[in-house]
C-alpha cells in the first residue's frame, strides 16, 4: 500500500521509496499467498492482503500482459528492436565468450527498420553497415555509448547530458515518409553493484545510500527528457533502459500521455532482465505518443547480455 500511495505521492524526503518499486511484483504474489492463507481461517486478518491487492491492482494493473490478439501489419508498418547489449559482452561477462556475435547474428536475423542499443560498443559499428543513416554517442562525450540505427533519413539529431552521470540520452529525427517521428534512445543511471558483498558493505549503509543516489537521479533524469520530450514538434517513440519498473517515479512521469508497447500487445511478464540470471524485472520500454498506433509487442529470451531485447512494430496514424 506505501508504493501505491508513493506512486502517486513521492515523499521528497524519502527517494530510497523509489527502490520500493523493485519488489512490487513480488509484494503482490506475497499478498496474493497471505490471502489464499487467511481466507479459509474468516479472520479479519483477510482483509490487509485483500486491499493491498486492490489498491495495487487500481494503481498499477496487471503485472502479467494479456494480448490475444496481433493487428495487422500494413505498407505503413515498421519495426524497432531496443537492446540494452552491454557492450556486446567485449569483458566477457557471459557465455559464450562471443556473445556479441551472436547478438549480432539476431540483430541480421530479424532485420528491424530501427534499432535502439544502449552500452553500444562503437568497434560492432562494421556490422551495421547495412544501416544507411546512424546516430551514436560522441567518443568526446565521457557518456556510456548508446546508437540509433535507421533504414529512414535521420535529419536532426541530438545528446542529451544527465549532470554528473555516465548516463545519458540521444535522440533523432527521423523522416519516414510523409512523416517525421522523434525517436529517443535513453538509458537511466545505473545502480552499478559491484559485487553481492557489496550489499552488506558496511552493515548495509553503503547499498542503502547508493539506492538513495541513484533514485535521486532516476527523478532527476526522467525530468529532463520529459521535458524534452513535452518541447518535440513530432510524434514521439521513446526506446530505452529505465533501470527502473513501471511501478517507479520515473516511469509514471515518462509514460504520461504515452502508450507503453507492452501493455497494448505484449504477453506474459515482460521480462527485459533477470537478476542473477533469475528473478525477471520489466526494465527496457517502448513508449509511443499519440499518432502512432503499437501493432505488436514480442520479447525474446535470448542470454547473450544481461538484458533482453525488446521488437514492437508501429504504425503511423493518419491525421
Amino acid at each position: 500500500i506505501l508504493a501505491c500511495i508513493h506512486y502517486f505521492l513521492p515523499l521528497p524526503f524519502f527517494p530510497i521509496l523509489d527502490a520500493m518499486s523493485i519488489a512490487v511484483p513480488w509484494l503482490m504474489l506475497a499478498n496474493l499467498l497471505y490471502l489464499l492463507f487467511t481466507f479459509p481461517m474468516k479472520t479479519r486478518v483477510f482483509w490487509w492482503p485483500f486491499s493491498a491487492l486492490v489498491i495495487s491492482l487500481l494503481s498499477f494493473g496487471s503485472v502479467y500482459g494479456f494480448s490475444l490478439n496481433r493487428a495487422e501489419e500494413s505498407e505503413d508498418s515498421f519495426t524497432l528492436i531496443s537492446y540494452n547489449t552491454r557492450g556486446f559482452n567485449a569483458r566477457g561477462y557471459y557465455e559464450p565468450r562471443n556473445a556479441g556475435d551472436h547478438i549480432v547474428a539476431f540483430l541480421e536475423d530479424k532485420d528491424p527498420d530501427i534499432i535502439c542499443i544502449q552500452e553500444f560498443n562503437r568497434t560492432y559499428l562494421p556490422p551495421f553497415k547495412r544501416f544507411a543513416y546512424r546516430l551514436v554517442t560522441p567518443a568526446t562525450s565521457g557518456k556510456s555509448p548508446q546508437a540509433i540505427f535507421s533504414k529512414f533519413p535521420i535529419i536532426n539529431s541530438d545528446l542529451i547530458l544527465f549532470p554528473n552521470s555516465g548516463n545519458s540520452a540521444i535522440f533523432a529525427d527521423i523522416l519516414r515518409g510523409g512523416d517525421t517521428l522523434r525517436i529517443y534512445n535513453i538509458h537511466l543511471q545505473s545502480y552499478q553493484i559491484p559485487s553481492r558483498s557489496f550489499l552488506f558493505a558496511n552493515k548495509g549503509r553503503s547499498f542503502f545510500n547508493r539506492l538513495n543516489k541513484v533514485a535521486l537521479k532516476h527523478r532527476e533524469q526522467a525530468a529532463i527528457v520529459r521535458d524534452h520530450i513535452k518541447a518535440s514538434p513530432y510524434p514521439v517513440i521513446l526506446a530505452g533502459d529505465l533501470n527502473a519498473t513501471p511501478f517507479s517515479r520515473p516511469y509514471r512521469a515518462l509514460s504520461k500521455g504515452m502508450s507503453d508497447s507492452f501493455r497494448r500487445r505484449g504477453n506474459g511478464w515482460g521480462a527485459t532482465y533477470y537478476l542473477n540470471q533469475m528473478l525477471p524485472y520489466w526494465i527496457v520500454v517502448v513508449l509511443v505518443s499519440e499518432g502512432i498506433e503499437v501493432l505488436d509487442h514480442s520479447n525474446f529470451d535470448i542470454r547473450y547480455s544481461d538484458h533482453l531485447p525488446i521488437q514492437v512494430t508501429l504504425k503511423p496514424l493518419e491525421e
